[in-house]
């Protein structure tokens, strides 16, 4: 793993919370429609559209490891 996920005890840690880092961003997204971020990048539909769509393929990646798991 790389610099920023040896901060993490373990992968699922790390997807754990790249899963929650999304579903933080969609809700800020979403109640700032047409604001900008705190870089400067303006909240657009398709932004918001972009950052769901990498959210759910992560919870669907997530939910198949688990199912595989059990």
């Amino acid at each position: 793993m790389g610099y920023f996920a040896d901060k993490f005890e373990s992968e699922q840690e790390l997807h754990d919370w790249i899963i929650s880092f999304y579903e933080k961003q969609v809700v800020r997204f979403l109640d700032n429609i047409g604001g900008t971020t705190e870089y400067g990048v303006k909240i657009t539909p398709r932004l918001i559209k972009t950052t769901m769509l990498r959210y759910s393929q992560l919870l669907e990646k997530d939910s198949v490891t688990d199912w595989e798991q059990s």
